[in-house]
């Protein structure tokens, strides 16, 4: 992984294959791939696994929903 990452001109300190398929995951998500199937192509057993990296999809849509001037109406 190394050789390969110095080859492409990267860090290689600062990446490893986990960081990689983090990166793979969340970007599938983010381009409308299900999390159904990121957890089958990661192939994690459970599904919560999967989740952990949807935490950049909550993110975006807390932002969206900030964006709402309904949200700003107080109560």
């Amino acid at each position: 992984m190394k050789k390969h990452l110095l080859q492409a001109g990267l860090d290689a300190s600062k990446l490893s294959a986990h960081k990689l398929r983090h990166t793979a995951a969340t970007l599938m998500l983010q381009n409308g791939v299900d999390v159904k199937t990121v957890q089958e192509v990661l192939g994690h057993e459970n599904l919560n696994t999967t989740q952990i990296y949807t935490h950049i999809e909550n993110t975006e849509l807390r932002i969206a929903a900030e964006a709402n001037p309904i949200s700003k109406i107080e109560p």
